[in-house]
Parts: C-alpha cells; sequence; structure tokens
C-alpha cells in the first residue's frame, strides 16, 4: 500500500516509552505499531457505528416490524387530502 500521507502527533515521555518498548517486543519500527493500532481500532469504532447489534428476541421483533405493511398516519393523510382539495379547488 502507497504511503502518502504524514501525521505528527506530540506524546508524554512516558507513553513514548512504552510504546518503543512495545514495538521492539513485537520487532516492529514504532510506526508500524502505532498504523497499525490505529487502524484496527479505526476499523472497529466506524463498524461500531455503521451496525447495529440486537439480542435475538428484538432482532426477531424488529425484523418483523420491517415485514408489516407500512401505514400512514391517518393525520398525515387527511392534511395531505386537504391540501389537494383546496390546490385542485383554485
Amino acid at each position: 500500500m502507497l504511503k502518502d500521507k504524514r501525521r505528527e502527533l506530540r506524546i508524554a515521555s512516558k507513553d513514548d516509552d512504552l510504546i518503543v518498548e512495545a514495538a521492539g517486543l513485537l520487532g516492529i519500527s514504532v510506526s508500524e505499531f502505532l498504523v497499525e493500532r490505529a487502524v484496527s481500532d479505526a476499523e472497529r469504532v466506524v463498524e461500531a457505528h455503521h451496525s447495529i447489534g440486537l439480542p435475538s428476541d428484538p432482532y426477531r421483533e424488529f425484523l418483523e416490524a420491517l415485514d408489516r405493511p407500512a401505514k400512514a398516519p391517518q393525520e398525515l393523510v387527511r392534511q395531505i387530502r386537504e391540501s389537494r382539495r383546496i390546490k385542485h379547488a383554485h
């Protein structure tokens, strides 16, 4: 993958020391360590915000509600009919 972006950040010395040690223990560079962790976390955050998780009973109820025919609110239907009646009266 082409790496064409650059990020800079400020970090506390103790955090930097910890990151350097962790990267060394894994045998990878600090940059690789940071990018792998950041991308992994970013994917989880985005996925969590793009999906809905429901326990089985609420999930079943949700699917049943989606399968039921839609019912227009009667007040909305009345207002639309009234609007059309007024429009055609002119």
